[in-house]
């Protein structure tokens, strides 16, 4: 049990590290935002009006972590989708 308990904290923190390297941030907001202008090769500012927008038109006026996680998750699955 105890070896599962460290491989598993192992894999957490190889995770946490992985985010890092990758975002600079463990903020889906930013990650959101990163991975947006990073498709589409526009200026970050538009970018975010872009989100903004998006979650104005769900309903949300201050998005959480919570909301940009979900809407990070939705954007990579689309990203999924759209590939052969």
């Amino acid at each position: 049990m105890q070896k599962f308990l460290v491989l598993f904290a192992a894999l957490l923190l190889a995770a946490a590290a992985a985010t890092y390297a990758r975002y600079e941030s463990f903020d889906p907001c930013v990650w959101i935002e990163q991975d947006l202008a990073a498709e589409n090769g526009l200026p970050r500012l538009v970018v975010r009006a872009r989100i903004q927008a998006e979650f104005l038109l769900r309903g949300i006026a201050d998005p959480d972590a919570a909301d940009c996680l979900l809407a990070w998750w939705d954007f990579r699955a689309d990203g999924l989708q759209a590939k052969p």
